[in-house]
């Protein structure tokens, strides 16, 4: 009735929304032909309805015309448990049935790392970015992100400026880039990287698919890092979904008083997420291999954690009376930033508390 590409791709149309059902079908039947074979014995019966949408000659003829395009444009199709797959999305119950993949970075990387965060991205936000890319270029990691406006992006110009692949995952189909503005970056990842998607042709970047997009962004890597996100939105949603995954997730802490650290604070204070203090904090944690670790000699440090600045503050605060942060640059000779992440640190440790989120003091 068809080829099986033809048949595997209307497959997963019917089925974008219950993916995970649609690979058990296929496990069971053997082939998307082995399916339409079948689809009339009684165990269908609960999910004939989505068989019918899929093999109605409607859908039939939209998934040849959407195989013909792909082949057209170099996109290519990958089929759940195909080699090209990735093996870490497979690992995920409800994982795509299909991918639109165009590029040139191996999905199934050596090395990989997920970046997200907010939007409205700070100047700290996206120096981070440019840092933990350069804390893991010797390893070559896969970047992937979401290519949105904010931290994703700012993970993807790092990538590509340090001459690391790295791939953004689409909450629409291979037809548009979403944000537009976004769409050079995204020409110049299919050379240097790529773009994927679950989404078909004509899927729009609806609330619901950015959450599905998130999912595969959380799973297709060996790790999460959470550069700047405020307490809800898409970031702490892919760190959900990660964690559920048993993924490695990593947050980079920031000033207390913040917002867009809010997330990330939080995710380290309910060790949800490690702390990113050092370039070896992501290798150390994954078990990347010690033959590829950065030379230290030529690597910045991220933070100084040195005793003596955590000392001088904790010798600061024994006058019993809470120090603001201002009063305690003074009294230690520590600039903003440093001191507002050993703050942090400290009070992670418990050896400090805040009080009315502005001034710091001895736990006793």
């Amino acid at each position: 009735m068809g080829d099986e590409i033809v048949l595997r791709c209307a497959l997963a149309k019917a089925f974008l929304y219950r993916s995970g059902k649609c690979n058990r079908l296929l496990e069971v039947y053997g082939s998307a032909q082995g399916v339409l074979d079948n689809m009339e014995s009684a165990d269908m019966e609960k999910v004939r309805p989505l068989l019918e949408e899929a093999f109605s000659g409607e859908n039939l003829e939209w998934a040849q015309q959407e195989v013909e395009w792909c082949r057209e444009k170099g996109v290519e199709l990958l089929f759940y448990g195909d080699e090209g797959y990735p093996k870490l999305l497979m690992e995920v119950e409800d994982a795509p049935a299909m991918l639109f993949y165009k590029g040139t970075a191996d999905l199934n990387a050596l090395y990989s790392i997920s970046m997200v965060g907010t939007r409205l991205a700070s100047t700290y936000g996206k120096e981070m970015c440019s840092r933990i890319v350069s804390d893991l270029h010797s390893y070559k990691p896969l970047v992937v992100s979401g290519l949105a406006y904010g931290i994703d992006i700012a993970s993807h110009k790092a990538a590509l400026e340090a001459g690391l692949e790295t791939v953004a995952v689409l909450p629409n189909g291979m037809d548009m880039v979403y944000p537009s503005r976004h769409r050079d970056i995204a020409a110049a990842m299919v050379r240097q990287g790529g773009i994927l998607t679950e989404f078909p042709r004509g899927e729009q970047p609806v609330r619901l698919n950015f959450i599905k997009r998130n999912r595969i962004i959380a799973s297709i890597t060996q790790g999460l890092v959470v550069v700047e996100s405020r307490v809800k939105g898409g970031a702490m949603i892919t760190a959900e979904y990660a964690c559920s995954y048993n993924r490695d997730i990593f947050a980079v802490p920031g000033r207390v008083t913040d917002p867009n650290s809010f997330g990330c604070n939080y995710l380290i204070a309910k060790n949800v997420a490690a702390i990113y203090n050092s370039p070896s904090a992501i290798p150390s944690a994954l078990g990347w291999s010690e033959t590829f670790l950065p030379d230290s000699s030529f690597q910045p440090q991220l933070f100084s954690y040195q005793v003596g600045n955590k000392e001088k503050i904790l010798l600061s605060l024994k006058s019993d009376r809470p120090l603001s942060v201002e009063q305690l640059c003074t009294a230690t000779g520590l600039d903003w930033d440093t001191l507002s992440i050993l703050l942090l640190e400290l009070e992670l440790e418990g050896k400090i508390a805040v009080k009315n989120n502005t001034d710091y003091y001895l736990r006793k």
